[in-house]
């Protein structure tokens, strides 16, 4: 029954666009699009927020003392295909790329027609008592999720006849740029819980210095590395897209992390959190003093969390490990490729300023909020370590010279404050960040002096050869300004 509502509406909906481009209202399917991908985005969102059972389909692994010995392969690669929905539709239909709009009709397309047909599969899990999150009635589960589908379905096709959008068989650069970057969408695109459904928790363990940390670190500088040395010649729209891509796909990875319950611990309040919801509007929107903030502050934070990781504990592919990794690659990735590939101009000296500020602003948010929400917590339930400034022992583990801070403390009624620990988190973080622009700026400045020598040697060149050089300089002016 509910597969003959998909299709049926989604077919109603489909005949009504092939109407409206009959008679040249391409700019009302236009807007149709673009309103249907925000609806589909927001829809995504919150779904994140409902009982999900299918994040306990785990190979030989205990969670919260249940053992779990079951998997569901088929199922795990349609929620993977389908996953990529919500990252691919959005800039399929806002930006101009052959290649996003090929994911969008001949990736995203077929598995959203597979999860209608097996939607009965997908309420199993939906509907289960184990599943964490909000459990509501099971007709209104339903149809959130046909609603969901019908869009899944709609969108590419609209976007399809608007555009007049078909794969160009012939075009050997199309097809080399759709094969190339489906492994790639697909591996940045992985729901932190298929790792643990397809293959288990796995026996190598997560822990700081030990041999997958040290190979985390690496790849992650290698990433950086070769994504700029793969793009950094591209034109404008391409590296902004690429960008783009990464923000998307962070954005809904966070979200991910309320398939294991909505907690105060877990709201978007640390700030590796945060920047899944601050890159979302800085890099899409290009705004560029939010984008500067995200660059300092957020780059450190995941540089930080790169170093003195804090793992769950077990194997690797456990889904909090994998949400962690998948997490603070991406928050370190983002900001430094934006800047690195000239998505964003040089910033200026005011950028730091902008950043004392804002970090103080979020600091003093974390600390009043934390220290409030700790004072309540007999009534809670539950205790939070926002900006890690609240967790002695943890703090202690890492910085052991620090544990004579434990005998100063404040209290006022129910609330405790260790002004010590505040200090130094404080101004320890506003020195790395710190450091981190004057490193910036010394690499403008390196760049700047190589690039007068390549322009000193190309000149020499074609004065002596008076032949016109075919060397690229460089991308846009020098690296100055983006786009």
């Amino acid at each position: 029954m509910f597969q003959a509502i998909i299709f049926s509406a989604s077919a109603l909906i489909i005949c009504a666009a092939v109407i409206a481009a009959k008679k040249g209202r391409i700019e009302n399917l236009n807007r149709f699009t673009k309103i249907a991908a925000v609806i589909f985005c927001v829809l995504g969102f919150f779904r994140y927020f409902l009982s999900d059972s299918f994040v306990f389909v785990i190979n030989g692994a205990s969670f919260n003392g249940t053992y779990y010995d079951v998997t569901d392969v088929l199922q795990s690669i349609l929620r993977w295909g389908y996953y990529l929905n919500y990252t691919i539709l959005p800039i399929a239909v806002f930006y101009d790329s052959r290649l996003f709009k090929n994911l969008a009709s001949y990736i995203c397309l077929p598995f959203s027609v597979l999860s209608a047909i097996f939607i009965n599969d997908y309420m199993g899990y939906f509907l289960s008592a184990k599943g964490m999150g909000l459990h509501l009635v099971p007709w209104v589960r339903y149809s959130y999720f046909v609603i969901e589908l019908i869009f899944a379905i709609v969108i590419p096709i609209v976007m399809q006849i608007k555009d007049k959008h078909v794969f160009n068989v012939k075009d050997k650069k199309e097809w080399f740029n759709f094969l190339v970057s489906l492994p790639f969408v697909f591996l940045v695109l992985l729901p932190p819980y298929i790792p643990q459904s397809l293959i288990g928790y796995s026996s190598i363990l997560a822990k700081i210095g030990s041999p997958f940390h040290i190979g985390w670190i690496l790849f992650c500088v290698l990433a950086a590395i070769t994504l700029y040395f793969l793009f950094r010649f591209k034109d404008y729209k391409t590296r902004n897209l690429l960008c783009v891509f990464l923000t998307f796909a962070l954005f809904y990875h966070y979200n991910s992390i309320f398939l294991m319950g909505i907690t105060l611990p877990r709201l978007p309040v640390q700030l590796c959190n945060l920047a899944a919801y601050l890159y979302l509007i800085a890099i899409p929107f290009k705004k560029n003093r939010l984008f500067q903030f995200c660059f300092l502050a957020n780059t450190t934070g995941a540089i930080v969390a790169l170093v003195a990781s804090d793992f769950s504990g077990g194997g690797v592919l456990s889904f909090w490990n994998m949400h962690f990794v998948y997490e603070h690659t991406l928050v370190f990735l983002v900001p430094v490729l934006a800047l690195w590939l000239r998505v964003f101009p040089r910033f200026d000296r005011k950028a730091i300023k902008y950043t004392v500020i804002g970090f103080t602003i979020y600091f003093a948010f974390c600390l009043i909020f934390g220290t409030i929400l700790n004072g309540y917590s007999d009534i809670t339930g539950t205790k939070v370590n926002y900006f890690f400034m609240f967790d002695l022992k943890k703090a202690f583990d890492y910085f052991p010279f620090l544990s004579f801070a434990e005998r100063y403390s404040i209290e006022f009624g129910r609330f405790e404050l260790y002004p010590i620990i505040v200090s130094v988190v404080y101004v320890g973080f506003s020195v790395f960040y710190l450091l981190i622009y004057l490193l910036t700026r010394y690499l403008y400045k390196y760049e700047d002096d190589r690039l007068e020598l390549r322009k000193s040697a190309i000149d020499l060149y074609e004065k002596v050869t008076h032949k016109k050089s075919r060397r690229p300089l460089g991308f846009d002016d020098g690296g100055r300004n983006a786009g």
